[in-house]
């Protein structure tokens, strides 16, 4: 909730600081920028044999690039756009000693090292200068998950570990104000659901993560 205020917030300041210039502003061609902005990850964890079923979540940030291209028909723009970014938050750890099966407890780790998107995008330009969006398609993600055993008796250890990418889907809004003829800022909500990772046989627990990603980026673009 307190990433989709901040979204909303972004967006509607921007559309409230929007002023039109002299000359009448055209939305079609491509562009490409660089963004950057605030990461949240949460992860829906579940084992078969503990008592473990919720969901944590962590703050981090995300930057990297964006590009694609527009058209436009009257007052309504509609395009195509993909991104890649590198995302820092790492070692989200989880799990409870006390959580006994079979004599063991189960501990886990969660991490996603990037994302990136394929999508279309569909607005409207209440101003020339300013246009207002919406956005979904596809996205994949790199990710690391760990569960480990913590044994009481004998003191030997057992992991399960995995690596790598993962597909999903993600939506989102966003608006861009024009500020000269060739480049434009722009404040974007997207929310990311992946399919689940199954870390593999290694521990007790059967566990199970299902990660998504909220993120609220800022973008400056180069428009040709």
């Amino acid at each position: 909730m307190k990433t989709i205020l901040l979204a909303s917030t972004a967006v509607f300041g921007l559309v409230g600081g929007a002023h039109a210039q002299d000359a009448s502003y055209n939305w079609s061609g491509s562009f490409i920028g660089v963004e950057g902005g605030y990461a949240g990850s949460s992860v829906h964890f579940g084992a078969d044999a503990t008592n473990f079923d919720d969901s944590y979540h962590k703050d981090g940030y995300l930057g990297g690039i964006y590009a694609g291209h527009d058209w436009q028909s009257g007052k309504f723009v509609y395009g195509v756009v993909g991104d890649f970014d590198f995302v820092g938050m790492h070692d989200t750890t989880f799990g409870d000693d006390a959580a006994f099966t079979g004599g063991k407890g189960e501990a886990y780790t969660y991490d996603v090292d990037w994302v990136a998107t394929a999508r279309l995008r569909a607005g409207y330009t209440p101003t020339d200068q300013l246009l207002a969006y919406i956005t979904g398609g596809v996205a994949a993600g790199h990710f690391q998950a760990t569960s480990y055993d913590r044994p009481i008796f004998p003191p030997v250890s057992s992991t399960a570990d995995f690596s790598g990418v993962k597909a999903g889907g993600v939506i989102g809004l966003g608006a861009e104000y024009a500020f000269a003829q060739n480049w434009s800022l722009k404040a974007e909500y997207l929310h990311y659901a992946f399919t689940k990772i199954e870390p593999g046989p290694g521990g007790r627990a059967g566990a199970s993560f299902r990660p998504s990603l909220d993120t609220v980026k800022f973008g400056l673009a180069y428009r040709f």
